[in-house]
């Protein structure tokens, strides 16, 4: 596509759209190779941080290398998650009722049988399938009971941002192995074990802004418009304020993305539509609370709690502080708090219902475009965990590893001579999963099912009466 040539100058050399992690995260990358650039960050939120700003504590994984470096260059303490797990017993849904044994054997059996198929997906050159059934569809027809399959129209949810229904199987098998499979992703969003690494979203957040102190971060402020010409990028936003940089950074959702106004438009391999209907638009509430003691150790839970339907996770940090979160509808969102500590209070004790202080943060839950955006549009880049990152999609490293490869990509454009070979290996494509690769016996051995297991099982008792029958006869 031929761009029209601009006839005004750039004030700016690299504009950020979006101050989330994936955005800062540019911004500090971009500053540490060519601190005389001019960055600007606008954003939409009052204030920046995106989804860290509502978060007590975040939960790395050992094998986050690329996001524990980061961290450890910033000299921010991670820490080891002490989650009582030796001694006392989590709080989970999922342990409860007389079905709740076989419906973790099942799920176990599920769970494990999509890892051994995510090797094949772990490319980003993965060639999607037709008619392919969604996740809701291959769901009901792996799992039995409904304990188990709530469990995973969840997972699906919480992990992809789209209803089970909206998402097909190929497509979240890719999503989950830029993740590390979904044990991975089980042990990171919902169960918290002793060998994930906690870190202060506070203390993260208040390094980064120190980093930026010189930076200017206009909050408030929503880009609307943006106009791509060949010797820079002109952005409008929501107060009719035109920004002009030789680069952007788009380090927003691709959800967000959509709603922009290109000119001119977009070429036909960036126009990638959102599945998501207002009917299946999902916000997510993370909350943190403090009593005078940890109640829920007097009850002989550990503190990990997990509800399916809404879906409520919940955690101790230390003495008397407790966090999580909570899956709802924009409807749901006045009845949050509500909610939260009465299911708390139903487990641990009526003591929950009183914290000392509480707090919540409330945004909308992004959702994972099927493949990463990686190449970029010229002048114009694409960040964000949701829409980028190769690696840990969804997840806080996977913002990390996004908004270093679009901060090397910005550089390339309008600095090529400060990027080195180094850099260069940061935006090369990169498979995350690493899980095991079955033989054939045992791919065989996990499509085993109590589906399959009935059908065979009453088909060869059938077959066995019927020839009883007529030899029976003939005799």
């Amino acid at each position: 596509m031929d761009l029209p040539f601009g006839n005004e100058l750039p004030q700016i050399d690299i504009l950020i759209v979006g101050a989330g992690l994936s955005g800062l995260t540019s911004a500090v990358k971009i500053l540490s190779k060519e601190h005389s650039l001019n960055v600007k960050i606008i954003d939409e939120n009052n204030k920046p941080g995106g989804q860290l700003r509502g978060k007590g504590t975040c939960f790395v994984s050992k094998e986050q290398k690329e996001l524990i470096a980061f961290i450890t260059q910033l000299n921010v303490a991670l820490f080891q998650h002490d989650s009582h797990e030796q001694t006392l017993s989590r709080c989970w849904e999922l342990d409860r009722g007389l079905t709740s044994v076989p419906a973790k054997f099942e799920l176990w059996r599920y769970i494990n049988m999509l890892d051994m198929r995510m090797k094949k997906f772990s490319s980003v050159r993965y060639e999607f399938r037709e008619r392919i059934p969604t996740m809701e569809r291959h769901i009901v027809t792996n799992l039995f009971f409904n304990l188990s399959r709530e469990f995973m129209y969840q997972l699906v949810h919480l992990a992809s941002g789209m209803q089970a229904s909206d998402i097909n199987y190929d497509e979240f098998m890719c999503l989950c192995s830029t993740s590390g499979g979904l044990n991975v992703l089980i042990d990171l969003l919902l169960a918290m074990p002793e060998s994930i690494m906690s870190l202060s979203c506070g203390k993260l957040l208040e390094t980064l802004h120190e980093k930026l102190k010189y930076t200017e971060i206009l909050n408030n402020v929503k880009a609307v418009k943006v106009e791509h010409f060949k010797n820079y990028v002109q952005v409008t936003d929501s107060h009719g304020k035109k920004h002009k940089a030789e680069a952007v950074i788009l380090a927003i959702p691709w959800d967000k993305v959509n709603k922009l106004q290109f000119e001119p438009q977009l070429p036909r391999q960036f126009r990638i539509p959102s599945r998501r209907t207002k009917k299946s638009k999902s916000m997510i509430t993370q909350y943190s609370m403090r009593y005078n003691k940890p109640v829920w150790i007097s009850q002989g839970y550990s503190g990990q709690f997990l509800n399916i339907r809404p879906l409520v996770v919940g955690y101790a940090l230390n003495s008397g502080e407790y966090c999580g979160y909570m899956l709802h509808t924009v409807e749901e969102a006045d009845s949050v708090r509500t909610t939260v500590l009465d299911l708390l209070a139903e487990q641990f004790g009526e003591e929950m219902l009183d914290p000392l202080t509480y707090k919540q943060e409330t945004c909308e839950l992004n959702t994972a475009i099927h493949k990463p955006q990686i190449k970029p549009w010229h002048r114009v880049i694409w960040s964000s965990s949701a829409a980028a990152a190769t690696k840990d999609r969804n997840l806080m490293a996977g913002a990390v590893e996004s908004g270093v490869r679009a901060a090397i990509n910005a550089l390339f454009v309008i600095r090529p001579q400060v990027v080195c070979w180094r850099d260069l290996q940061d935006v090369q494509d990169k498979n995350r999963y690493v899980g095991p690769s079955p033989g054939y016996f045992a791919g065989l051995l996990s499509r085993l099912n109590l589906y399959n297991i009935t059908f065979y099982g009453v088909f060869v008792i059938g077959l066995i009466c019927l020839l009883n029958f007529g030899y029976g006869a003939i005799g």
